[in-house]
């Protein structure tokens, strides 16, 4: 059966994203380079690092990103390193259908929120997982309370400011420890979300 999982690399101090991350600098100028770092290296170092980016490839169906994401990485040039994973937009506002970069990948954009973008995801994901990324979406997907597990890459860093990935979510919550994994560049945490 489908899970909704939040699969997202952070900092030791909580950070997704740095105070410069944007267009301009897409791996912002302030080390969290080194917080995602551990994802292109995992095939060369093996080990746990392998383990989870063979996880992601195996299990994900469907992936949730918020806009900025999406502008940031300039619609992944319309294929997203998950060849065929059906990507779902979180926005307020569209781009122009002629500005969306066409590739491999089927690109939506959900304008009426997180609940009809977890639903049209799991649709597309069949049995595989809803992979929700971006601070965004993943905070409202918690708000919602549409969240089953936490994925998280602890990165060898701390950013010091930038964009925290449960800054807004407003909690509490309860969790359940699955596994941890310790890699080069990586430490990997995995929670399951107690409900009700």
């Amino acid at each position: 059966m489908s899970k909704v999982i939040i699969d997202m690399s952070m900092s030791l101090d909580g950070f997704c994203a740095g105070p410069d991350d944007g267009e301009r600098f897409p791996n912002g100028r302030d080390g969290i380079k080194h917080v995602f770092g551990w994802l292109s290296r995992a095939k060369e170092e093996g080990g746990a690092n392998k383990a989870e980016v063979d996880r992601m490839h195996a299990q994900s169906g469907a992936y949730i990103f918020g806009r900025r994401t999406y502008d940031i990485t300039n619609g992944w040039g319309g294929s997203h390193p998950l060849k065929g994973v059906p990507l779902f937009i979180l926005t307020h506002k569209p781009p122009a259908p002629e500005t969306v970069p066409k590739g491999d990948s089927k690109i939506t954009f959900v304008t009426n929120g997180i609940e009809s973008a977890v639903q049209q995801a799991k649709a597309a994901a069949g049995s595989k997982d809803v992979v929700l990324s971006g601070a965004s979406p993943c905070q409202q997907a918690l708000d919602a309370g549409v969240v089953d597990e936490i994925c998280i890459h602890l990165g060898p860093s701390l950013i010091g400011s930038g964009v925290r990935l449960f800054d807004h979510f407003r909690g509490p919550l309860q969790l359940e420890k699955l596994s941890v994994a310790d890699g080069l560049m990586a430490t990997h945490l995995r929670y399951r979300v107690i409900k009700g």
